[in-house]
């Protein structure tokens, strides 16, 4: 992610990685769903905060009978009014709960949104890479196109063999149809990018960016440090808060509630009225409800082994992902510094010598396809070191550059903003 954005005098037919993700952000089904979570915490929410509802009663006896209670001369009509009085501040438990999770959800949101960052990212670092690698397929066809022009002219003058002619008119095929497919590849990659926000076609030319710049990356222990502000990490500390607020629900439900009835009742035979109430508890509440707290406080107890199993887990793909990067910047160094140069020179004098006859076609067209190899080998290990910078920042979550202009710090407060 450490490519840098040139924006000043951007094309209309080219794309910066920090538009790339800001569309991605703007157009991304798996964001949306947070938003229908959300709501549902908020109906979840209602519900919590319900107190019991009222009932009401009605109670007919001594009707429709046979002698002394025939028809309704000895009718009692009770009218009664119920309700349960919960105890143990139940409502603020089930509130919590929700609270807790809407918390959870905005940790999701946020590896969630991690992650669409760093697949962006990742698409946009190998449309760079495609377009470097376009560019050296058409080198390549441009260095056979003038090997094939150089060997026609010597084969010409009886100066070299015919077979030559026929090996450099192959080799020039083989280059034309590297070059359509390296096109069809960036065209690919390019489709792909544009999916992220919901395009079909790629409606860019190409994407902005310099390959081959590599800001200072921090170290291991730095981000070992920032472990415990790792969003993968925080979202086990909402888990446990969640089932903390679970846990305090089913202690408060061993609090029995009273059930509580009153009303009036009509007695038809003496014409007269009275006033009825009642009320019941249950027993043995805490026995009943031992089972699910043993079963809540056994989850509640695992989340911290959790924890240091996800901590040790992010340690080892950090020192992974940091091994395989340094690794390709050293490629990168040693290619860019010592390799490619050297057969750039001798590229010059394997074509100046065939050219004199000092030296054979063989030996040119090998020094010329070996700088070929090397120049691909170059762009994708350059590929990998800003692939793998991308999977440090999707794992921390945090800018894993020091320097300020890199596109990780611009993709970390486009992070902030959502």
């Amino acid at each position: 992610m450490s490519i840098s954005v040139q924006s000043a005098n951007a094309q209309k037919s080219s794309i910066t990685l920090e538009n790339a993700l800001k569309r991605t952000l703007s157009n991304n089904p798996d964001l949306v769903v947070f938003e229908f979570k959300s709501s549902a915490l908020d109906g979840e929410s209602k519900m919590a905060s319900l107190r019991p509802e009222m009932s009401v009663g009605v109670e007919v006896e001594n009707v429709l009978g046979t002698g002394e209670v025939s028809g309704i001369k000895d009718a009692e009509l009770t009218l009664t009014l119920s309700s349960v009085i919960e105890l143990g501040d139940k409502v603020s438990g089930r509130m919590n709960v929700v609270s807790s999770k809407k918390a959870q959800l905005l940790t999701q949101r946020r590896i969630r949104t991690l992650d669409i960052l760093g697949e962006t990212t990742r698409r946009y670092i190998n449309v760079i890479v495609q377009q470097a690698l376009h560019k050296t397929e058409q080198r390549a066809e441009m260095l056979a196109r003038t090997m094939l022009q150089t060997v026609s002219t010597r084969v010409e003058a009886g100066a070299s063999s015919p077979l030559e002619k026929k090996r450099a008119e192959s080799a020039l095929s083989q280059a034309r149809l590297s070059l359509l497919i390296s096109e069809q590849k960036l065209n690919e990659y390019k489709r792909d990018l544009a999916i992220m926000w919901g395009d079909t076609n790629a409606a860019f030319a190409e994407v902005e960016g310099t390959l081959l710049s590599f800001p200072n990356s921090l170290s291991l222990e730095h981000m070992l440090s920032q472990l415990q502000s790792n969003p993968h990490v925080l979202l086990y500390a909402d888990n446990y808060r969640v089932q903390e607020a679970r846990l305090r629900v089913v202690q408060a439900s061993q609090q029995f509630d009273i059930a509580w009835e009153a009303g009036i009742r009509r007695m038809q035979g003496i014409n007269d009225t009275a006033l009825v109430a009642s009320i019941s508890v249950p027993l043995n509440t805490k026995q009943r409800n031992l089972g699910e707290y043993e079963q809540q406080r056994a989850l509640l107890d695992s989340i911290d082994y959790q924890k240091q199993a996800k901590i040790r887990e992010l340690t080892r793909q950090l020192n992974q992902v940091i091994s395989a990067k340094d690794q390709a910047l050293l490629t990168v160094t040693t290619l860019q510094d010592n390799v490619v140069p050297t057969l750039e020179s001798a590229l010059k004098l394997a074509r100046d010598g065939y050219e004199s006859g000092r030296y054979n076609y063989i030996e040119w067209v090998t020094t010329q396809q070996q700088l070929i190899d090397m120049q691909r080998t170059l762009i994708k290990a350059a590929g990998l070191v800003h692939l793998r910078s991308a999977d440090l920042e999707a794992l921390t979550g945090i800018p894993v550059f020091s320097d300020s202009p890199s596109t990780s710090a611009q993709s970390s407060e486009l992070l902030e903003k959502k």
